[in-house]
């Protein structure tokens, strides 16, 4: 049975050579590797629908790019010595023959990880995503970047949920004592409002409630 945990890697070729060392290497590589689980997969198994990673040959990917499942998969890693010549907006790793597979399996996973890893960064909202480390809210139409201070500011009122002072603000993101003058805070919350509002054409998205603002994240 599958984890939580791990992430899965799928296995399909039609050549029957790669498809036999592949065979002989998956068990001691599920057995070493906590994180990730190498599987050979059938188009009949529903296990297939879960994974983003493939490793395959050229017949195989051809095969998988014309499936429904397509839209689902991140990365092809295609070994092959020749070059597939298909329109995709899957990203397809090449690698030829002869290949040294255990540094090739080190690659995949390390990528695999990383790509994971990055994903976990990010936050799903209704219609949006907003990744933090990137500064960005996004998705498949839209994409705004903000500056520092205003990644900051939305990052913490969207994780507040509710009103947040003036002085809590700058408390937490200018590290500002309650006397300071709250111009400069009003100046960034006035950019990010007329970002917010014009990138993403949503009104009163970033409200000034009270003494404080909140941010209406049901909106986003």
């Amino acid at each position: 049975m599958l984890k939580k945990s791990e992430k899965i890697i799928c296995i399909k070729f039609k050549n029957q050579v790669l498809n036999k060392i592949f065979s002989e290497l998956i068990f001691n590589l599920n057995d070493e590797i906590d994180d990730v689980k190498f599987i050979l997969c059938n188009p009949s198994d529903k296990i297939i629908e879960l994974s983003e990673y493939f490793i395959s040959d050229n017949d195989s990917i051809t095969q998988l790019i014309e499936s429904d499942i397509s839209k689902k998969i991140k990365k092809f890693f295609l070994i092959s010595n020749k070059p597939i010549n298909i329109k995709s907006n899957i990203e397809i790793v090449n690698y030829d023959l002869p290949l040294k597979f255990l540094n090739f399996i080190d690659y995949i996973v390390s990528d695999l990880r990383q790509n994971f890893n990055k994903q976990n960064k990010i936050i799903f909202l209704n219609k949006l995503s907003y990744d933090k480390s990137a500064r960005k809210i996004f998705n498949e139409k839209i994409s705004l970047i903000l500056t520092e201070k205003e990644n900051e500011i939305f990052c913490y009122l969207l994780e507040s949920g509710t009103s947040v002072s003036k002085n809590v603000l700058l408390k937490n993101i200018w590290r500002y004592n309650e006397g300071i003058d709250t111009h400069t805070l009003e100046t960034h919350i006035y950019s990010l409002r007329r970002k917010l509002e014009k990138k993403l054409e949503i009104k009163n998205i970033l409200e000034h409630k009270g003494k404080g603002y909140f941010l209406n994240k049901s909106l986003l």
